[in-house]
């Protein structure tokens, strides 16, 4: 299905406010930002950094933003501007992350995400097995679920160059859809626990699309067979 833009942002189901768009993070590296309508308000996923003025303004025509989440310890580079561009939002993160991020983002307060108030066609447990947490979420849309899958499956493009491009391609971690083995070895302290927390939530809900924390959206017929043969790699 042909991508439907607005203002930067590419949408995904226009009644449910679920909308992505990548942004640069570091010199020749891209994450990906989801947003969703929540139970009051948007949800944002991992919040992007760089973000222009008309970007945030059509946001506000969907509806107030209420939720901006740090999806790890590290996806935390968008919480100031966006704190200072919707000051009644409220910053959440997976309750792991959370002592990491006091100290990168001192001042803000930062609650658990298993606290935010979620619609019941959107999906959110803390998954087992990390180290200091992950966001692995899913919306129903009329296309089918939504699965936004963090650092831990991707779907990076561009290799970078010498050195780093040897690990991303010696691991199959790129290029394509992916299991990410550096967020792996970073974030996971127990794989057996994960991979098996994961085939069953990929079994009970298969995803028609994943969105994942670095990379474009996989949309594809058969994304929930390839997410599994991912996940049986941990």
């Amino acid at each position: 299905m042909p991508t439907v833009t607005i203002e930067g942002w590419n949408v995904l189901d226009e009644d449910r406010a679920v909308l992505w768009r990548e942004y640069a993070f570091t010199k020749g590296a891209r994450a990906t930002t989801l947003v969703f309508r929540g139970a009051d308000g948007l949800v944002v996923l991992s919040p992007a950094a760089g973000m222009d003025d008309r970007a945030f303004d059509m946001l506000g025509d969907l509806g107030p933003v209420r939720a901006l989440v740090a999806t790890n310890g590290h996806h935390h580079m968008g919480q100031m501007a966006w704190r200072a561009r919707f000051p009644d939002a409220q910053s959440y993160a997976p309750p792991g992350a959370i002592a990491r991020l006091e100290k990168k983002l001192p001042g803000v307060a930062i609650r658990p995400l298993t606290e935010l108030s979620l619609p019941d066609h959107v999906r959110y447990s803390e998954a087992p097995g990390f180290k200091g947490g992950e966001t692995l979420l899913s919306v129903d849309t009329k296309r089918g679920p939504v699965l936004f899958t963090g650092d831990l499956l991707t779907n990076i493009e561009r290799l970078p160059p010498l050195p780093l491009r040897w690990l991303f391609t010696m691991t199959d971690s790129a290029p394509g859809f992916r299991l990410f083995r550096p967020a792996t070895w970073m974030m996971v302290k127990d794989k057996r626990v994960l991979r098996e927390w994961m085939l069953a939530q990929l079994a009970a809900v298969p995803p028609s699309i994943v969105v994942p924390a670095h990379g474009k959206p996989v949309d594809a017929v058969d994304v929930a067979a390839q997410a599994r043969r991912q996940i049986e790699r941990l």
